[in-house]
């Protein structure tokens, strides 16, 4: 077939084409990539779609699509850099901009001992949190206190504020909190819920947490969804708990009440709804060394492992516990029964779980064999969470359906902002990192979510620099990627060797969208801490505490934002510093 008269992706173009031919392809992925419309032709698409193939092969761009992706690139680099449109790009990174020239205004050396981090933010703060917040209702009780719905009085986003009483009869010790705390502040994962602030007063502490409207998963789910459906909630569960594993933390209370769903999507190819979820309640979680057993009995009932009643246990009891909430969703019922706790518990000790129910016998071949090897008596026979997400079932069920939807148009303009980003220093970069842990879950945020599942193709919420460059050559060629390591380096802000979750979004993210006059007066006053009207070199100082902060490399950070040099910076010099180069 030879060359369509309509499509610029077979002929040279300028921006405005090129847009408008990326713009062709915003129908969903699934079942549409390979359909022309009246203005392309069969010739800018692949071979046509087939069921259940790699997610990465349906968005994957074709070798013109790449070079005209790429042109794309160059076009808005060459608005903003005043460079020649017809130069190559060939890196953006850390040290090089468009072309390779070497910006001496660019971190150097000795900003890269300094660790970004969500960690940095979630710090207690001795004052009630209605300053921030306005609380809107009630949304449970508990032994230890409340949980109340609120909303952000400058963003408007709703956030769930839990208040734990001091002088509860069942109180919790302030280790118990802080170390509920610890954890949750160490976190960055999609499907596991993000705390946004910590606060104490006389007589409560409260810790607020992003809001997830859809309620208990067990209220929803429980029998009544389709194996797909279930894949889509499952896969993200084990995500979860692989990263929750991976540093060395066992959640020890894993249930269907502790699962919220934070967001559903419907599908019309499918004709069905999917969710989006989150692990929640970390007060019995603990962090454990692998040869470290854990010698308490804890959890729900229907949930404890075997080896959690002989008081010697690590985190394979989380993968039973998973085992169960699989059984629950497919069978509608626990796979343990009994009229009491005793009983229950009882059952549970045998290790024999219940396969006469209708529902277990008609479901698939492939979700009993997960479930059988999840319901393993012997926690080292059982199956980790690594190797649960590599299971056949979620393949056949297409798992990954809610990436489908992903408009073409838009992965593109992540990756472009991927590869554009580039940073001043490491305070532009802590505050940006900031606006981004609080930011709303608008469209854009949404989308680059959904980026990030699709490039994780292990599956474990932590892209590795292999599985990164990887996905990216689905969309540039390996020319692009010539200074790929200094791009991962950039991306790296805690220093760690992989990309986690909001690291990956602060590069996605149109910055233009982001930083609006109103996120960063909100930040503006996070950072001045005494509501002075400017921020000192000594608050800047505060956040870089572990490890501590070079004076001279403060003194120099300071300068390039204080250019009155009146030891002060005050909010518009903070606006220029996060909105011009």
């Amino acid at each position: 077939m030879g060359n369509c008269t309509n499509c610029s992706f077979c002929n040279e173009a300028d921006e405005d084409s090129i847009n408008n031919s990326i713009r062709m392809s915003t129908n969903s992925i699934l079942g549409q990539m390979t359909q022309p419309t009246p203005t392309t032709s069969m010739c800018c698409y692949k071979n046509k779609h087939k069921e259940n193939r790699q997610l990465l092969d349906n968005i994957k761009l074709s070798e013109k699509e790449k070079k005209l992706f790429e042109k794309k690139i160059i076009l808005s680099s060459s608005k903003s850099n005043g460079i020649p449109k017809s130069d190559k790009l060939l890196s953006y990174s850390r040290y090089y901009t468009t072309f390779g020239q070497q910006q001496p205004d660019k971190l150097d050396n000795s900003d890269m001992s300094l660790s970004i981090s969500n960690r940095l933010f979630i710090n207690e703060i001795d004052q009630s949190p209605e300053k921030k917040y306005k609380i809107l209702k009630t949304l449970g009780h508990g032994s230890y206190g409340d949980v109340f719905l609120g909303t952000n009085i400058y963003s408007k986003e709703k956030v769930a504020i839990k208040k734990i009483y001091k002088s509860s009869e069942d109180l919790l010790s302030d280790g118990e909190i802080v170390d509920e705390i610890k954890i949750l502040k160490n976190l960055s994962h999609p499907d596991i819920v993000k705390i946004i602030e910590f606060y104490g007063t006389d007589d409560a502490y409260y810790i607020v947490n992003e809001y997830c409207p859809g309620g208990e998963l067990f209220e929803k789910a429980v029998g009544y969804l389709s194996e797909t459906q279930i894949s889509v909630i499952f896969k993200q569960i084990l995500s979860g708990l692989s990263y929750l594993h991976s540093n060395n933390i066992v959640h020890r209370d894993l249930k269907l009440e502790n699962i919220l769903i934070s967001d559903k999507e419907y599908v019309e190819m499918t004709g069905e709804e999917y969710f989006d979820i989150k692990i929640i309640d970390f007060g019995n979680a603990r962090i454990f060394d692998k040869n470290l057993k854990g010698n308490s009995i804890v959890g729900s009932s229907y949930y404890i492992a075997p080896e959690v009643f002989k008081r010697n246990y690590n985190r394979e009891c989380d993968l039973w516990s998973a085992g169960v909430i699989l059984y629950m969703l497919i069978v509608g019922s626990p796979p343990f029964d009994g009229k009491s706790d005793k009983q229950i518990m009882s059952s549970i000790k045998t290790g024999i779980f219940n396969k006469q129910k209708e529902r277990w016998v008609n479901a698939s071949l492939e979700v009993k064999d997960l479930i059988s090897k999840l319901l393993v008596y012997e926690p080292s026979k059982r199956l980790t969470a690594n190797e649960a997400l590599q299971h056949p079932w979620f393949k056949i069920t297409n798992s990954n359906i809610l990436y489908y939807n992903i408009p073409k148009h838009e992965i593109m303009l992540c990756i472009q902002n991927l590869l554009s980003y580039n940073i001043k220093s490491k305070f532009e970069e802590l505050v940006l990192a900031y606006i981004v842990h609080i930011l709303p879950k608008q469209k854009d945020v949404k989308t680059a979510i959904k980026l990030f599942k699709l490039v994780n193709t292990k599956g474990d919420g932590r892209l590795q620099k292999d599985e990164l460059r990887k996905a990216l050559l689905n969309f540039v060629s390996e020319e692009y990627l010539q200074n790929f390591d200094k791009i991962f380096y950039l991306l790296d802000a805690d220093n760690n060797g992989i990309i986690e979750y909001e690291e990956f979004l602060r590069a996605t993210l149109d910055k233009k969208k982001i930083l609006t006059e109103n996120y960063l007066k909100y930040a503006f006053s996070y950072f001045d801490r005494e509501s002075k009207g400017y921020i000192t070199k000594d608050q800047i100082k505060s956040f870089f505490e572990d490890p501590k902060i070079d004076d001279n490399l403060l003194q120099r950070i300071f300068d390039e934002i204080d250019l009155d040099k009146d030891g002060k910076i005050y909010f518009q010099d903070f606006k220029n510093m996060m909105l011009y180069d």
